[in-house]
């Protein structure tokens, strides 16, 4: 393999894939990105993952022979970060004897040892013939508005992926942790599909940071192509496709979860509600620890502490409340600071009936938004 191709795409296409790269496995060539020709259409293919989640993605390539390695992702990654400038803003690879690689750019010269691409995982093909097209920035929107609510504990594998759903043009995405629970539904999609599946949360956020990576401003509009099938879920988004294993199992009756618009409203500011709720998340000592929010007609009373160590207090005033003048909840503040961040809309409104019932969090121009927390015992 001997290669010529632009230094500049080399490295952005590596930060794309970089993050399915293995850094924990046994296996050393997952450590390693997969490095592949084409010569018919002058490509270079460059795959990387975990077994979980694969991304292949391809760049222009000056091919003078055909050739596939794996290279050491951290390694290639900083030889090209210090190649020195120049007006010559290519990159030379040529595989060598004995799977050693030289990477030539400007005057400088190294050699890096690969791993045969024998052993690499194979990425499955991606059938076009069999997927859907989604618009890439309400993909992103429904990411951004429910992943961050996924559980990372392995010992609730199902709740580590997001169930995504698409019956009768309306596709919806659900993630929960067993604490709070995000979902969002947009319509517009296809009739003719039907899709019910559990993906990991990883793979969406991974999706969604393609897109951002490649949107420069705006989200292309180019439709993406999410392909579903009994084991696998793919998205492919330009010249780069993403592959993911569903997860298996059953996810939580979550139309059983979020309660109706009932009981008393607060509807308050999200910019203003988002900065107290920061402050008063200084003022405790770990991730479990509450925030007090205490509610009369025309302000809130938001209190925090670590025992003997820390304090806060502050009122929060122009709020609208309709509710038991005095009432509170004890809320964990990052499950509130997570949605205020992500929601979008300057407007919000939350509906409570007890101090240990579920809370529903919405926002007045995102109907198909419903964001459930439950407060803390304290």
């Amino acid at each position: 393999m001997k290669i010529k191709v632009d230094k500049k795409e080399l490295t952005d296409r590596l930060q794309i894939v970089q993050n399915t790269v293995s850094r924990k496995s046994t296996l050393p060539i997952l450590s390693n990105y997969l490095l592949e020709t084409e010569r018919k259409n002058k490509k270079l293919w460059i795959t990387s993952t975990d077994l979980e989640v694969g991304i292949r993605s391809s760049i222009d390539a000056e091919i003078e022979h055909d050739g596939a390695i794996t290279l050491p992702a951290k390694k290639l990654g900083e030889i090209l970060h210090e190649l020195p400038a120049a007006e010559e803003s290519s990159v030379v690879l040529e595989l060598r004897e004995n799977n050693r690689v030289q990477v030539v750019g400007s005057h400088a010269r190294f050699q890096i040892t690969g791993i045969p691409r024998d052993d690499y995982p194979l990425l499955p093909e991606f059938r076009e013939d069999s997927s859907i097209e989604f618009p890439p920035a309400l993909l992103l929107e429904m990411i951004r508005k429910t992943i961050f609510a996924a559980s990372s504990d392995e010992t609730r594998y199902v709740l580590n992926g997001a169930l995504f759903i698409i019956s009768k043009g309306t596709a919806t995405l659900v993630a929960t942790d067993g604490r709070r629970l995000a979902t969002v539904s947009e319509s517009g999609i296809s009739e003719s599909v039907d899709v019910r599946a559990i993906v990991p949360a990883k793979a969406f956020v991974e999706a969604g940071r393609i897109i951002s990576h490649f949107q420069e401003g705006s989200v292309p509009a180019t439709p993406i192509l999410i392909e579903i099938s009994e084991n696998r879920a793919g998205f492919k988004i330009g010249a780069t496709t993403l592959f993911s294993r569903l997860i298996e199992g059953n996810f939580p009756a979550w139309e059983q979860v979020v309660p109706q618009k009932t009981g008393w409203c607060v509807r308050v500011d999200r910019e203003r509600l988002l900065a107290v709720t920061k402050r008063a998340s200084l003022c405790i000592a770990d991730r479990v620890g509450t925030c007090r929010y205490r509610f009369f007609k025309d302000h809130c009373q938001i209190t925090s502490k670590t025992l003997d160590r820390y304090e806060f207090d502050e009122d929060l005033s122009s709020i609208q409340y309709d509710g038991e003048d005095g009432f509170e909840v004890a809320l964990n503040p990052a499950h509130i600071i997570e949605f205020l961040k992500n929601v979008g809309s300057d407007q919000i409104e939350i509906f409570m009936t007890t101090g240990v019932n579920p809370l529903l969090l919405t926002a007045p121009d995102k109907p198909g938004y419903s964001y459930v927390v439950m407060p803390t015992r304290v």
